[in-house]
C-alpha cells in the first residue's frame, strides 16, 4: 500500500474527515504524515494502520514516535533512544536479542500512559 490521502482514507472509514486529521496529529508521528496540513495530508502504510485501528477505539491505540537508538542501558530489556518530536532521550523496552543489533538505527515506538508515567516500548 502507498501513501494515500487523508480523504480518501476518511471515505474508506466512513468518518468525519476534520475528526480523522485531529486523530492523525494525535496518534502519528511526523514521519507517518507528509503534506501541507488540513485536507492534503497524506498517511504512509504504518500510519495508515494505526488509524484504521484508533478509528473504532481512540483511547487504547498508544501514540506512536519514532527514534534513534543511541546506546543500550544496564538493563539488557532496554536501550536509550532520542525521539525527535520530543526531543529528549527516553529508556525503551525491546526484547533482549534485539538489543546490541538496534544500537545506531531508527527504530518505532509506543508511549504508552498510565497512572504512574509514561513508559516507551518498541514497535515492530
Amino acid at each position: 500500500m502507498p501513501k494515500v490521502r487523508i480523504k480518501a482514507l476518511a471515505e474508506e472509514l466512513q468518518t468525519d474527515i476534520n475528526d480523522l486529521i485531529i486523530l492523525a496529529k494525535s496518534k502519528l508521528c511526523s514521519s507517518m504524515i507528509t503534506g501541507k496540513g488540513g485536507k492534503a495530508l497524506w498517511i504512509n502504510e504504518d500510519g495508515q494502520e494505526i488509524l484504521r485501528r484508533a478509528v473504532d477505539i481512540p483511547e487504547v491505540v498508544p501514540k506512536h514516535y519514532s527514534g534513534k537508538v543511541l546506546r543500550a542501558a544496564a538493563n539488557p530489556r532496554y536501550v536509550y533512544a532520542f525521539i525527535g518530536d520530543l526531543k529528549i532521550k527516553v529508556p525503551v523496552c525491546i526484547p533482549r536479542k534485539l538489543k546490541k543489533t538496534v544500537v545506531g538505527k531508527n527504530i518505532k515506538i509506543e508511549a504508552i500512559e498510565d497512572a504512574i508515567g509514561v513508559s516507551y516500548r518498541y514497535v515492530k
